[in-house]
Formats: C-alpha cells, structure tokens, sequence
C-alpha cells in the first residue's frame, strides 16, 4: 500500500481556502446580523402602518407582557408621561433593545413596524436621553407587547408631583391644601378679629385663597404652553 506524497504548497493552498471560507462565512452572518439591525433601527425610527400580530398567537409566556391602552394611559397620567410613536424618541436606541426585537420577531416569524415608547415628555425633545423609556411593539386589538425597558427607575415621589397635573380634576383637589396652609398658617395677630370669629375667617381666607391661585396657576400654565396629563399623554406636541 502507497501514501501519497504530501505537497506542502498544495496543503498551504488549501488551508488558505480553508481560512478565507470560514471568514467568509463569519463576515457573511455579521453582515447580515447587521443589516437585520439596521432594518430594526430604520423601524423604529421611522413611522409605518402594517397589519398587526394576532395576541392570540404568543405563548402564555409572552402573554405576560401584554399591556392595554387603557393601562398604559392609566400610569402615564400618575407619572405625567407620554406615549407616543418610537419615531418621536430622539436619543440612540440600545442595542439590547434591538437584540430583543430580533429575538421577537423570529420567535413569531414576524416583523414588527409599529413601535411605541413610554417616557416624560423631556426625551422626545431631546432634553435628556435617560429618563425610564419603556419600548412596546404595537399589536393587533390595540394591546401592546412590553419589548425593552432602559434607564433608571422613576422616582418614588414623581407619582405625588404629578398629581396636581394629572387632570383638572386632580388639579382642584389639590389647590386646596397649599390655599388651607396659607389661611390657617397666618398669625392670628394679623386677623384683627375676636376668637370666636377667627375660624370663620380662616376659612372665609382658605376660599379666596384658593379661587386666587387656582386662576393664577391656569394663567401661568397656559402662557407656558402647558397642559393636564390627560390632554397631553399621547400628544406628539407640546402644547396639546
């Protein structure tokens, strides 16, 4: 029996081939895992209109992540946040949001074109980038698929600031207490009344008071632009 002869610029040749096709192979799948990324980046950055993913189709799982409008708008009007299309977020996206797209849609052989962000109002306008964004991807039913969330938690008391400008419902309610403390904070040197009226009158001062900041504070909010959760938590503009 023969061995045959080992030519070693053959063997260099082939193992060159070797090494060129698995990088080949490398640069293929990186080029494509890019394009895939962009194609995610270009989705979300840009508005679209497509026929929407049956709820029905995702697994209990996936189920779990599923939020209707009525929820959302529920906890945008506590902590005074828009909802809005991602194509109105300015900042740069995280890649692990992209990564959990990918992962979505080849999970269900889809591809998602409507995506929408939870945030304050701040980061669609380029004020700050890192303020709690939540990404869904729209679906079918008007329920919507929590993909990513990136940022820091909200503050605890950012759901007590908000309440005054949660509504003009909540507005009045609370108007009355800052009215109250400066009525029933006042000396009683400077009422000038006996004690048996005094009370009378703190509450007679608690009234006005209260009819004097409540239109003062409207008057200000709206030479500002500024509106009530309620009104704005889906508004793309600022003052709507």
């Amino acid at each position: 029996m023969k061995f045959k002869q080992v030519n070693i610029k053959e063997e260099l040749f082939l193992q060159k081939h070797k090494q060129e096709t698995i990088l080949d192979q490398v640069s293929s799948i990186l080029s494509a895992s890019v394009q895939v990324d962009e194609d995610v980046l270009y989705r979300l950055q840009h508005e679209s209109v497509e026929p929407l993913l049956d709820v029905e189709t995702l697994d209990a799982a996936d189920k779990e992540q599923l939020f209707n409008l009525n929820q959302i708008k529920s906890i945008c009007l506590k902590y005074n946040l828009r909802f809005l299309d991602s194509s109105f977020f300015k900042p740069t996206f995280p890649y692990e949001a992209i990564s959990k797209i990918k992962s979505f849609e080849s999970k269900y052989n889809v591809k998602i074109k409507n995506f929408k962000i939870i945030a304050p109002a701040e980061v669609f306008k380029l004020e700050d980038c890192h303020k709690d964004p939540l990404l869904f991807a729209q679906l079918a039913d008007n329920r919507y698929y929590l993909i990513h969330q990136w940022g820091n938690d909200l503050a605890w008391y950012r759901a007590l600031i908000s309440y005054p400008i949660k509504s003009i419902y909540s507005y009045f309610i609370f108007m009355w207490f800052p009215a109250a403390l400066i009525a029933f904070g006042l000396p009683f040197s400077w009422l000038n009344v006996t004690p048996e009226h005094e009370f009378s009158l703190r509450i007679w001062l608690t009234v006005h008071t209260f009819i004097a900041l409540f239109f003062f504070i409207i008057f200000l909010g709206s030479t500002a632009h500024k509106n009530f959760s309620d009104n704005s938590w889906d508004s793309k503009y600022y003052n709507s």
